[in-house]
């Protein structure tokens, strides 16, 4: 049986598609809670206003870094006295992310409250960049490695073309770089942790196109 693909033109080019990607477990999420503080009007030293609130935070969720959005100051009913609110977040471990609005409430004292805690699961988006750019160099080998199989199928020398990274869909979630980014799969045990992590996977389809040497257009 002759096996061998038959092309008609001398400049002929062969397109199709490469998918490669990669599964991570989601060992860590990024939690966001509300702090309420009350302080006198007088009050302007931030220092130790952040010293107050990093305090409460740290026995709230122990042993991570605390980042803080634009900080709000507002009147307050009590006279001489002054609310600040401002949104920590910080990325813990997935270990970490339970019964997260009672540890909060325990954390906090007169004065100075946490809630509205709320968890985000997607991987970081660095970690997500540097998957990316793993998953181009991945599809650029299995190009180079097919392109001798097409020689042979073909009688002819290939080359690359053209690639087209991130060929995107309907209805998945797709990262700046054009990579798709779907959960839903099945837990992954953390063998470093207490419990279960899910699972993000990171997919990036490309668009090879591949010219014969003679044709350089």
């Amino acid at each position: 049986m002759n096996d061998k693909i038959y092309l008609t033109r001398q400049d002929d080019s062969l397109r199709y598609r490469v998918i490669a990607q990669r599964t991570l477990a989601q060992d860590t999420v990024c939690v966001s809670v509300n702090v309420a503080l009350l302080v006198s009007a007088v009050q302007t030293d931030q220092v130790e206003l952040q010293r107050q609130i990093r305090d409460v935070l740290n026995r709230f969720i122990p042993g991570v870094e605390w980042i803080f959005s634009t900080l709000h100051r507002e009147a307050n009913p009590t006279v001489g006295f002054e609310q600040i609110n401002v949104k920590a977040s910080a990325r813990i471990p997935s270990s970490q992310n339970f019964n997260l609005k009672d540890r909060a409430r325990r954390a906090s004292r007169e004065g100075l409250t946490l809630g509205g805690a709320m968890v985000d699961y997607s991987l970081p988006v660095s970690l997500v960049n540097r998957v990316v750019h793993e998953l181009r160099g991945e599809i650029i080998e299995s190009v180079l490695r097919e392109i001798s199989d097409f020689e042979q199928q073909t009688g002819r020398k290939w080359r690359i073309g053209d690639v087209e990274f991130g060929i995107s869909g309907r209805s998945d979630e797709y990262t700046a770089k054009g990579a798709r980014r779907s959960t839903g799969y099945e837990d992954l045990l953390d063998p470093d942790g207490e419990g279960l992590s899910g699972a993000e996977r990171i997919s990036l389809v490309a668009e090879v196109c591949l010219r014969t040497l003679a044709d350089r257009k």
